[in-house]
Parts: structure tokens; C-alpha cells; sequence
């Protein structure tokens, strides 16, 4: 069952000096932070400072209180989800790269005929066997 969350709890949660505070909207539906407030409080009419009017009170409360479970009706994360998504595509693909450059030289060094299968291997911290399917290209 879910919690309705007034206008007063809003604002006192607004006002809270702890930057961790939370309003706790029930067990299927998770906590409003300080962070979500001020992402929804850009959506409404705020004086000089960036502090809600009087007014817009409950209609911060009427968003809160939405139908669905789950995160509070904002789009306080979406940045940083997309910037999550997007580290983790830049990061595959450096991973990517590195281990083509990585086994394109183990191949050569093994073309090369410089230094035993066995030491490169050692080097590279694989077994001989996968020095092997590397050159192959059976990896």
C-alpha cells in the first residue's frame, strides 16, 4: 500500500537541512529524495531563489502521488542513466580495441619466430593453448 504524500511533507522535506532526507511513499513504491524534489520542482513556477510558490505545493504533491510504482513520476535520472549508457558503450568499445591490439600482437610475435610459444604465453599471462587459438583465430 502506498503512502499519500502531502504538500506540508513536501515542503518540509524541501526545507530539511540533511541532504539525505527521503519520504518514504510505501512498500511498492521508492522513497522521494531531496534530488527527486528538486528535478520535479523544475517543472513548476519557483521564485528568484528556485523555491517553489506557495501554490505549486500541491501540485508537486498531485505528481508524487501518481498510480505507478516505482520511481517517483520525474525525469531526475534520465541524464544520468544516459550518461551511464553511454560510459559503458565508450568502455566496450576501449576493451574492444585494446584486446584486438592485444592479440594481433600476440599473433605476430608468434609469426615472428623471435621467442618461444611458451614464453610468449608466459608473458602474456595465457596458456600455450590459448596463444594458439588467438593465432588461429578460433577465440
Amino acid at each position: 500500500m502506498s503512502h499519500i504524500v502531502t504538500a506540508e511533507q513536501i515542503r518540509t522535506l524541501w526545507d530539511s537541512p540533511n541532504p539525505n532526507a527521503a519520504l518514504d511513499r510505501g512498500a511498492h513504491f521508492e522513497p522521494l529524495t531531496k534530488d527527486d524534489l528538486g528535478a520535479l520542482a523544475s517543472e513548476v513556477d519557483t521564485d528568484d531563489d528556485g523555491y517553489p510558490l506557495d501554490n505549486q505545493w500541491q501540485l508537486l504533491a498531485d505528481q508524487i502521488n501518481g498510480n505507478e510504482p516505482g520511481e517517483p513520476t520525474s525525469t531526475a535520472g534520465d541524464d544520468l542513466l544516459q550518461e551511464i549508457s553511454e560510459a559503458r558503450a565508450e568502455r566496450d568499445r576501449v576493451k574492444t580495441a585494446a584486446d584486438d591490439q592485444f592479440n594481433e600482437l600476440l599473433r605476430a610475435a608468434v609469426a615472428s619466430k623471435r621467442a618461444p610459444v611458451t614464453a610468449i604465453a608466459s608473458a602474456a599471462k595465457l596458456s600455450r593453448e590459448r596463444i594458439y587459438q588467438i593465432r588461429d583465430g578460433r577465440r
